[in-house]
């Protein structure tokens, strides 16, 4: 008899126990990772947002596989990382965690959501363009590539209250 790997996934409020995870996820996925202190300091922090994906599998029992951050002051907020691990890529988790970090952020009543993306990172690009960011403007030399050379950045933003937002059901006037 077959069996299918049935996996479930959730996204939940991060908590201090999800640190380490966090960390060795960042690591992974970026040059320069974010150590467990660096997370820690940005989890107390009462300005930023944080949801962990968990994904649970006959292989795998609730493990976290990816996260987000954001920090917002008045009505913006700016997501500060995201990250899934390389495992897990390629599954939705990415649109998973922006999903609800939007819906969060829009429950709060934010204006304006904005992130920084490298310009060569086509599968961000996709995912933003797919969620209602547009490209806003650059920044020079702002990621480093795996080889040391300055890569541009760009600024997109969404507008969650836009009519485009996925979630939004009233129209303005």
């Amino acid at each position: 008899m077959f069996f299918a790997l049935k996996t479930t996934s959730l996204v939940m409020p991060a908590a201090f126990a999800d640190i380490a995870d966090m960390a060795a996820i960042h690591r992974r996925c970026f040059a320069r990772g974010w150590s467990a202190s660096e997370l820690q300091a940005l989890l107390q922090d009462k300005f930023v947002e944080s949801f962990v994906l968990r994904r649970t599998s006959l292989r795998i029992k609730d493990q976290v596989v990816g996260f987000v951050l954001a920090r917002s002051v008045l009505d913006e907020s700016e997501i500060l990382t995201i990250a899934v691990d390389p495992d897990h890529q390629n599954s939705g988790g990415g649109r998973q965690l922006m999903n609800e970090m939007i819906r969060h952020l829009y429950g709060n009543r934010v204006a304006k959501l904005f992130l920084e993306v490298d310009e060569s990172n086509k599968a961000a690009l996709s995912l933003y363009s797919s969620l209602g960011f547009s490209k806003v403007g650059e920044r020079k030399g702002y990621y480093h590539n795996d080889d040391g050379d300055p890569s541009l950045a760009w600024i997109m933003q969404v507008e969650p209250f836009g009519d485009h937002h996925p979630h939004h059901s009233q129209t303005r006037q």
